[in-house]
């Protein structure tokens, strides 16, 4: 099921090859699925695998292909590598709001149940908040405690920061097809907004 996945170990050999390097900006998440122990018990642990599977396909698909992410249980620990802690924050809010705003369906093979799951998420910075991979990893476990203690489903800095996310307007129809096809690929609306924003550069700049 994690063959996608890197090992904690290649993670943390990635973090002290970069700091060594002197390669930054980068951020270390730390994600839990809110309430994963009563889903599990609410709906079985095959369900609870098919989750696992489903957030593992969203994070994939939604960030780079050089970025690296471990699984523990039901928590994630995801490398985003030249990504300082705002573009951080902002690429990890728009898979949380994703979650957030879907709800997805699962089958055990016998019964098929539709599952909501939201996510609480701590990011850390190098260099801004720590210059060797244990720091990081506790700034970001204190940040993603903080966003638990906030109510959960919340993606929190390593301090407390105003984040200002830019607004676009569209019409109730444009809303509903791209609300339609982000479920469909699995990506936010954010990244198929900037991935037509780039075919526009593309077409423009010619």
């Amino acid at each position: 099921m994690d063959s996608k996945l890197a090992t904690k170990d290649a993670l943390v050999r990635k973090i002290e090859e970069m700091i060594h390097a002197g390669e930054g900006p980068f951020s270390i998440v730390v994600a839990d699925i809110d309430n994963f122990k009563n889903v599990n018990n609410t709906f079985g642990s095959k369900i609870g695998d098919e989750i696992i599977k489903k957030l593992i396909s969203i994070l994939t698909k939604n960030l780079t292909e050089v970025d690296m992410i471990t699984r523990h249980g039901d928590e994630f620990n995801i490398l985003l590598v030249k990504k300082g802690a705002e573009r951080s924050f902002m690429e990890m809010e728009e898979i949380r709001r994703y979650l957030s705003d879907n709800t997805f369906t699962f089958s055990d093979g016998e019964k098929t149940e539709d599952v909501y799951i939201t996510l609480s998420c701590g990011i850390a910075s190098c260099p801004r908040d720590a210059k060797n991979a244990v720091e990081l990893f506790r700034v970001a476990d204190s940040a993603v405690f903080r966003a638990k203690k906030l109510g959960k489903n919340k993606v929190c800095l390593s301090e407390a920061e105003s984040m200002v996310l830019k607004s676009s307007y569209l019409t109730k129809t444009q809303v509903d097809r791209l609300s339609a096809l982000s479920k469909d690929t699995e990506r936010t609306e954010a990244f198929l907004i900037r991935e037509a924003i780039d075919d526009l550069f593309k077409k423009y700049s010619k």
